[in-house]
Order: structure tokens, then sequence, then C-alpha cells
């Protein structure tokens, strides 16, 4: 039994670790109910197995599930179950054990993966355990140096960190179930149109509705900026020390004395400032400056994880701002110096020394994220492409030296009312170069003296208004979430792409829907603290009290259920009230444009996750349509050329707007969407979505004809009128930015394989 069996907690990771251990000798092993790699070293025999992310979930009994029937008090006081979901993993880990005399832990080195290897060691059979040795390899890239290295240095696991990461999924789950089960049933909302409360999510989506409830209650005030353009050499532009001047005579009297009058310069200062390079990406900074390059956080991370398992960065999952003394930056630059980045990497290269830069944050679990592989070329591209970019560059941008600028500052006179000038000069780029997210406003200044005149060529009184708070972007809600404690660096995009799917938010910037603002003002209908960050962020701090060995699992998951049944009990105090405050947001609409029926009628647009109902608010009207849409929906200043309705602009990802009439059955939308005579039974080939959300041709008489075909999902798609010579499917044609492409949509068509294409020349599509 001189054998070792690793645990490993996704395939790409088992693979790439195998072929490191082995010296790519490692061979796949499928047996009835088995699969797992195997290699041999020195006469040792190593099995790997592959657990693809958790072997078990957790749930309640089956005698918990009715929602109609089940006290929810008896809910939160339910046991837990775990239910084993990756059979293949389960009967792997086993028998493999059993013939082993050592295991070793290798899933990802964070709570998440040190509860995922627990798990496992939890299901294997107490009498293969009792004589085993137990440890766990701690990485932070899948690299060859980086994995050997940890293999190399054994460490234990941490049964406590892993008790902090189950003690959060149990609250979770027990929270989220009591609170959804409550509210979807007091507002009678089941089924697929249920609502989802959770622990986190609800506090996040309070946020949101409170700062949208700030700019509907804003009232804007009126203010005024006195401003003078000057000329020396060129212009720059003074404004008076008072700034925001919020009495309009006192404004006016100024302008009156400086109207037509040159200035005398009282001080002048230019003085170089250093433009400090960024701190190396933790997981909030690189989530935030994805969503800024136009990846929301959900596919950010998601991109981040699979370029970390196929070995191109580091960990993504990490607080660290700092880096660790054991990487190799030269290593990682001889890496990348054969890629599109050769420029940039030789720039930093050309120092005399290299000096990373440091953040705030330091901590001995994870370095920060960064490039540790180049891809092959041509391996990556759209957002995986932006993603590694983003993170490379970022990593070369901390390497290489910082920006200076020139700032120049004056106070100038006019009869004795003073008037403040800057300017920025950018005198070195320094790490701007390489990083071209971030941008530095230049302005002009000409150098002055004290005493000089200065000629005055326009003077203004500007009249603006306060503007209301921002809406939160993704970007800034994520830090807010961080700032408050609300999830941690590795659900916070998650718990947001859930307000976005369930029907809560929607937008960037956010904004809450009717449903979301409804379901907060009836979780405020009660004195207590679910909408509130502080409950969240003082389970984060048991959390660490685990890992610490300060609480316990039970103590912390004991005392959440306590302050459940606390909450749950005001809650049905006002059950009836929070089943009006629902329904009254999910019947609110926002208007899109006038009845043509009822001519001092509005017609509105209500939302209900992806069930989205557009109705004239006459009561028995005819203009009242059901739309299943998956995707955003603006409206427009347009109406139909057909019907006069008002006409909808929809927004799916991945795909180009497209503008609809409200009427689903109108004909413009119906002649929009039909592409032509299907091959195979004459009925109408239309465009449909997928439920992935990709559109696709279809063949009106479904399901008696299951002719499809795959459409590109950018661009406007029209018909030309022409059939394919060789398949006789229609040929469409592709208009997007200046490129038109002429295709037949059966991509393997000897039509497409000539490649032909048209120009803005050719007769237009019809």
């Amino acid at each position: 039994m001189n054998s070792t069996l690793i645990i490993a907690e996704k395939a790409d990771a088992a693979r790439r670790i195998a072929y490191f251990l082995s010296d790519g000798k490692s061979k796949q092993k499928r047996e009835k109910g088995l699969s797992y790699m195997e290699f041999d070293e020195n006469g040792h025999k190593t099995y790997l197995v592959a657990l693809s992310g958790h072997i078990v979930e957790i749930n309640f009994p089956p005698e918990m599930k009715n929602w109609s029937s089940v006290d929810l008090n008896a809910l939160i006081d339910s046991k837990i179950i775990q239910n084993v979901k990756n059979k293949s993993s389960y009967n792997s880990l086993t028998k493999l054990a059993a013939e082993s005399s050592s295991l070793i832990v290798a899933t990802d080195y964070d709570r998440e993966g040190e509860l995922i290897g627990t798990e496992a060691l939890a299901l294997i059979p107490e009498k293969f355990l009792s004589d085993k040795i137990i440890k766990r390899a701690k990485f932070s890239a899948l690299t060859g140096d980086e994995i050997k290295s940890a293999f190399d240095q054994l460490i234990d696991v941490d049964y406590a960190l892993a008790d902090s990461a189950g003690a959060r999924e149990e609250i979770d789950l027990i929270w989220g179930a009591v609170l959804t089960r409550f509210f979807s049933l007091a507002s009678k909302r089941l089924g697929k149109s249920f609502l989802s409360i959770g622990r986190v999510q609800t506090p996040t989506l309070a946020l949101i509705v409170k700062r949208e409830k700030e700019i509907r209650a804003f009232q804007p005030v009126p203010y005024w900026r006195v401003k003078v353009q000057f000329n020396k050499d060129g212009h720059f532009t003074g404004i008076h020390e008072k700034g925001d001047i919020f009495d309009q005579s006192e404004a006016e009297r100024i302008f009156k004395v400086v109207n037509g009058k040159d200035g005398t310069v009282l001080e002048y200062e230019r003085k170089q400032e250093k433009i400090y390079k960024p701190a190396p990406f933790n997981t909030t900074e690189f989530l935030r400056e994805a969503s800024r390059i136009g990846v929301n956080p959900s596919r950010a991370m998601n991109i981040a994880e699979r370029l970390y398992t196929q070995g191109l960065i580091s960990y993504p999952r990490t607080d660290n701002t700092v880096y660790h003394k054991s990487i190799n930056f030269k290593s990682i630059l001889a890496k990348l110096k054969d890629t599109h980045l050769s420029k940039e990497v030789n720039m930093v290269l050309s120092q005399e020394k290299i000096r990373p830069s440091r953040g705030r944050m330091e901590t001995t679990d994870h370095p920060p994220i960064y490039p540790v592989n180049a891809p092959q070329k041509g391996k990556l591209t759209g957002d995986f492409q932006k993603v590694y970019d983003l993170v490379a560059r970022r990593f070369l941008a901390t390497l290489y030296k910082e920006g200076e600028r020139d700032v120049s500052t004056s106070r100038i006179d006019i009869s004795g009312e003073v008037f403040n000038t800057k300017g920025i000069k950018i005198t070195d780029p320094g790490w701007l170069e390489i990083y071209p997210y971030t941008r530095v406003q230049e302005s002009f200044h000409p150098e002055l003296a004290q005493g000089e005149k200065v000629k005055a060529e326009k003077w203004d009184m500007e009249e603006d208004q306060t503007k209301p708070p921002w809406r939160y972007d993704l970007a800034s809600l994520i830090k807010e979430m961080e700032k408050l404690n609300l999830g941690t660096k590795s659900t916070r995009h998650d718990i947001i792409d859930k307000l976005q799917k369930r029907g809560f938010i929607e937008g960037n910037p956010v904004r809450p829907t009717n449903l979301g603002m409804g379901l907060i003002e009836s979780v405020l209908t009660v004195d207590s603290k679910i909408s509130e960050p502080d409950m969240t962020a003082e389970l984060e701090v048991e959390m660490d009290s685990i890992s610490e060995k300060k609480m316990s699992k039970d103590e912390v998951v004991n005392r959440s259920r306590k302050m459940l049944h606390n909450v749950l009990e005001a809650l049905k105090d006002k059950e009836e009230l929070i089943n009006r405050t629902i329904k009254r947001s999910i019947n609110m609409g926002d208007a899109i444009g006038k009845c043509p029926e009822h001519k001092d009628s509005d017609i509105v647009l209500i939302k209900d996750r992806s069930n989205i109902r557009i109705t004239c608010t006459t009561e028995g009207c005819k203009n009242d349509f059901r739309w299943n849409i998956n995707g955003l929906i603006q409206p427009t200043d347009k109406t139909c050329p057909e019907c006069g309705l008002p006409q909808i602009k929809v927004i799916r990802r991945g795909q180009s707007p497209e503008i609809r009439c409200i009427d689903p059955k109108c004909s413009f939308n119906i002649e929009r969407d039909n592409m032509g005579k299907c091959p195979s039974d004459s009925g109408n080939l239309v465009v449909r979505q997928s439920r992935y959300g990709k559109r696709f041709l279809g063949c009106s008489n479904y399901p008696d004809c299951t002719v499809t075909y795959p459409l590109p999902q950018m661009g406007v798609i029209k018909f030309t009128g022409d059939v394919c010579p060789y398949c006789k499917s229609p040929i469409l044609v592709s208009m997007r930015n200046r490129r038109v492409w002429k295709f037949c949509p059966k991509m393997d068509c000897q039509f497409n394989k000539k490649k032909e294409k048209v120009d803005h020349e050719e007769k237009k599509p019809t």
C-alpha cells in the first residue's frame, strides 16, 4: 500500500498537477464507475482524483421540501444533510483511499477550497483514514515550479478554515430558504415567480434602493460660477475663488466688477508631482477595472478562473496587494517577451532596477493577481484576451517607473476679485504608457510672474444646478460592498449577478426595478437587520473567529438560527402589509409613450424577471401585451410606422440592440424576423432566441420541422430576397459597423466557402 492519493478541485487543475508531478507521464484511467489519473515515480504509485468542485451539496431533509405545509420555525431548526452529487469522484475516492498510505488535499487554497477538500475526506470511511498521513499542498499558480515546490513542502489541512466556510454555507442556506419561502408565500408568488431573499443579496439590494430613493427625492439647487478666460501663449481659465456661488446677486456683482477687465498675478507656483503607479491587483480591484473595460464582474471572475486553471495567471481570489518576495519577476518578463506586449516588457527590463509598487493590504495566503505564463499566439480571443491583457498590463505597470507631471497654479486679481487657475502637463508618462486604462487629463497653463498683467478675453457667469448622487456602477458597487464587508472577494460578483437575473436590478449604472424597490420596502416594514450590512458584516467577523479557533462552527450557526427566529416572528406580524407592498410595486410601470386609443393615457412597461407586460393604463384597453424577453428593455421616443404604438429598444448580452414595436404580432416585428422560406417544408424561417440568449433561425412549423441555423450574434441581419443556389436556403446579409457580409445560414454550404462579400454600393437588402 505504498501509494499516494491526491485530491484536486477541478479537472483542468488536476491535469496540470499530474502533468508537472509526472513530467508528462500521467495516464487517465476510466473503469466502471471510476475516473482518476495515475503515474509512477521511483516505484511509488500516485493516484489523482478531480472533484469538479463540491462533491456534496447541503440541503434540508425531504420532509422539509413542501413550502406550504412546513412550519418555517421548524425549518430554521431543521438538521442539514449532505448529498453526494458526483458519484464517479466518490467511488474513486473510496476505492483509491483504501489502497493508499497517504492523502494530499490539492484544492484551491482558500476557505472554499479547504471545505471542498475536507468534504471529500469526510466521505472516506474511517477505517481507511485511521492510519493514513493526511497533508495539503498550498499553491497560488498552476505552474511547474509552483506545483513541485508545494508538494515538496506540504502543510497540514486547516479544518478550522474549512469550518468557517461550512458555517457560512449552512447559514446562507437556512436564511435564504426561510426568508425566500416567507416572502414568496406572503406575496403569493410561487413557482418561477418566487421571490429570492439572501443574507448578503438583500442588504446589497437595499444599498441600491436607498441610492435610488436619494436620487428621486433630490431637489436641485441653482448655483453660479464666475469664470474668466485668460490668454498668454494660449488660453487658460480662472474660476472665482468662491467656486460655486449660491447667491445669484453676489455672482452678478462679481461678474459686473470683473467684466471687460484684465488681471494681475498675485501668486504663481509650478511644481513637479509624481503620478504614482497602481497597486497590484487584488480581486476587488481586478473586478472593478474589468467592469470599466466592458466585462461584467461575474464574467470577469469566470474568465479569470479559467485563465488560472490554464496556467496563465495566478489564483484570482485574493485580498493581497503586495507581491511575495519569492516571485521571480524577470522569469515572468522573459515569458511575456515574445508576445504582443514585447514593447512594454522591454520598457520594464530597461530599468536599472525593478521596484514593484505596494498596496495597503498584505496577506500570506495568495499573492496579488499577476500573469504566470504567456498564452500561445491566437489562443485567447474576445473577453478572454481583454481580461488577460488587463492582468498582464497591470502587472507590468506595477513594475515600471512612476509618471511625472508639472502642476501650475496661480491666483489672479481682477479689481479686488481673485481667480484661481490650474494647469497640468505630463512630462513623463511612465507607467501610463503601459496601462492605457488610466488617463490623466492635461490642461494648458503658461509660466507667470508675480505682478504680471494677464490679458482677459472672455468673461462668463455660468448657471448650473447641484446634482443628485451618482448611481452605483458595477465597479463602485463592488467597492462599496467591500467597504461594508458585504460578501467576500469570492462571492460579490455572484451576488450582483443573481440580483440581475432575478429581476431586482438592471443596467450599468445600476438601478433597482419596481420589484426590487417593492421587496426592500416590504423588508423595511419590520424593524430587523436583514436589509442592513451590519448583520452580514458581523457574521464575517465570526467566520474569522472560527478560522482562528476562537468560536466553533456550531456556536456560530446556532446563534444565527436564534437571530432568524426573532426576525421571522417580526415578519409574520406584518404579513398582510408585506403582501400589499410587493403587489403595489409589481403593478407599477414606467411610462414609455401615449396610447393611440386613449390619448390621455400612458402606456406603461411593467417588468417582472423575464416576463414583461406593456399595457395602457386605461382598464380594458386592447393595447395590453405580454413579452417573454431575456434582456434589458428601454423606452424610445419613436412610434411604430405600421401601427403607431410606441417602440422599445431590446438589449441582449452579446447581441446588437434592436428596435421593436410593443405589439409582438405587429407586422413591423414579423417582417423583421422573417428571413425567407425553409428549404425543408417551405415554412418561414424566423429569428428566435435560445434559452441561453443566442439568436438563431428556426422554422415556423416547429416542432413538425426542426430545421435550425446559427446566426451571427452582433449586427443587423436582413433577408436579401435571394435563394442559395446550392442548398436552397435564403441568402442573408449581416451589417455591422462598416462591414457587410452576404452569407448562407447553412454555415458549411459551398456558398460560404466562396467567401462572397458585398460592399455598401451593392443593392440594398429587402
